[in-house]
């Protein structure tokens, strides 16, 4: 049923610019009145106390991979990254036949190498970096939540020796990078020991149900890689792809028709969607960025900093309807003179404090009700109806005498992200998934002259 208000008086031209008719009658933000009319009474403004809200850790689980480290002349923050990853198995996935192999008494492979392709860094593309390679002794579970917080060393044995270390710098100068940056993609390839693939290559003829799919492999064969940064600064690789390639020779037909020319091939095992990858952050100098100034709020992304409101809901009246509710929060320009300047926070989620975790874990979308989005636009991020949550939140103080024993109760935090969309037959674009934003971003709001704006209707008798 499609409902609209009918309003009447003086004022109606200007409420017209907050009326709004809904098909969606929980959306209305309009409690329930008796028959009569309604008629503006006031818009009151209330100060709003914005803080900085410091975040060890956001949920890990990403399709990209971030490498590197870089420290932040501006704020003087230290970002480091690192990942763990599973590999993929097709199912039923095969090497050629035991009997086509150059030594079919003695599978081996003839090399193995983990190729990481990117197109993107953050930083100064020839910063001298270096990178440790351990396998995973732990396999990650599907179905757990993990942390950019957690622990590696619960994964690999650290008295065991990388498999391999590497130097690097986000372009590689020396073997012909620019090979690869014509179609905007970067690589960087490391050689793994021989012995390594022999492994793999050996497992598959030995114990072919293994090879039968992803959770087989990975819990009998090869469980993962833990990329560890271990030396250098200046630069984060943003990972799209990770590849391990398993090279080895077989035989086939020759023009003679016999099988006996020998030939090189190799078989692919990818990190993705499909199995674990999981994000490793450390973010340090976060509590004396926060402390340094006290006239601005901070965002700082991928985990690091978050703004918290605290919605003043003990001022707002508890009689009147609230017909509108708005909050606009203003950035404040960074005056940074550094050479690599950070990006920032395009779209921010507003989600009660409580729901920081569960609502990425539970993987919900915004419903307009306890949890908003909104776009940077001329610089503020304007959140324009959050009838709902103030409604909730009103009634919740209304009704529960110990409404106020959660000293969060009526705080917000605002979290960057990126959605996940979907166009609908329609054409209209609908949210289907809502991710951490785990690009380095950074940006200051201002403390003062935030309001929440509250339009008020108030019943009038027709009599």
């Amino acid at each position: 049923m499609r409902i609209c208000s009918i309003l009447r008086g003086a004022l109606v031209s200007s409420l017209l610019v907050f009326a709004a008719c809904d098909d969606n009658t929980s959306n209305l933000g309009v409690e329930v009145m008796p028959d009569g009319d309604f008629t503006i009474s006031t818009q009151t403004d209330y100060p709003v106390n914005i803080t900085s809200f410091a975040v060890d850790s956001i949920l890990a689980r990403t399709t990209t991979a971030y490498l590197g480290k870089f420290t932040d002349p501006y704020t003087n923050t230290v970002f480091e990254s690192d990942f763990l990853t599973e590999f993929y198995c097709p199912e039923d996935f095969k090497f050629p036949d035991k009997s086509l192999l150059a030594d079919p008494e003695n599978p081996e492979a003839r090399s193995v190498e983990l190729n990481l392709y990117y197109s993107s860094y953050f930083g100064d593309s020839l910063a001298a970096q270096k990178l440790a390679v351990h396998e995973l002794t732990r396999v990650l579970e599907a179905d757990e939540s993990y942390y950019t917080n957690l622990d590696p060393t619960q994964y690999y044995d650290v008295n065991q020796a990388p498999v391999q270390e590497q130097a690097y710098t986000a372009i590689d100068m020396i073997h012909g990078d620019s090979l690869f940056a014509s179609n905007g993609v970067h690589m960087l390839t490391i050689p793994l020991p021989k012995s390594f693939g022999d492994r793999l290559f050996k497992a598959y003829y030995e114990h072919p149900e293994y090879y039968k799919n992803s959770e087989e492999f990975i819990r009998n064969v090869f469980k993962g890689f833990y990329l560890k940064h271990t030396q250098g600064d200046g630069s984060v690789l943003n990972i799209n792809y990770v590849y391990l390639d398993v090279y080895f020779d077989y035989k086939v037909k020759s023009s003679t028709g016999q099988v006996d020319s020998l030939v090189t091939a190799f078989s692919q095992f990818r990190a993705t969607p499909e199995i674990v990858q999981e994000n490793r952050f450390s973010m340090k100098n976060i509590d004396q960025l926060i402390a340094q100034n006290n006239d601005v709020a901070y965002i700082m992304t991928p985990a690091g900093v978050f703004p918290e409101v605290e919605l003043p809901i003990d001022e707002i009246s508890l009689n009147d309807t609230i017909n509108a509710a708005s909050l606009t929060i203003y950035r404040k320009n960074n005056l940074n003179a550094s050479k690599y300047q950070m990006g920032t926070p395009q779209e921010l989620l507003m989600i009660p404090k409580s729901e920081l975790g569960s609502f990425f874990e539970e993987q919900k979308v915004p419903d307009n009700i306890t949890s908003y989005y909104t776009t940077l636009s001329n610089n503020q991020y304007t959140y324009s109806n959050i009838t709902n949550l103030v409604n909730t939140l009103r009634r919740q103080r209304r009704d529960n005498p110990d409404y106020d024993k959660d000293p969060d109760w009526n705080k917000v935090v605002l979290v960057p992200i990126t959605r996940v969309t979907q166009t609908t037959s329609s054409n209209t674009v609908i949210t289907v998934r809502v991710l951490h934003d785990l690009s380095l971003n950074f940006a200051k709001l201002k403390k003062e002259d935030i309001k929440l704006s509250i339009i008020y209707s108030k019943y009038q008798d027709s009599k």
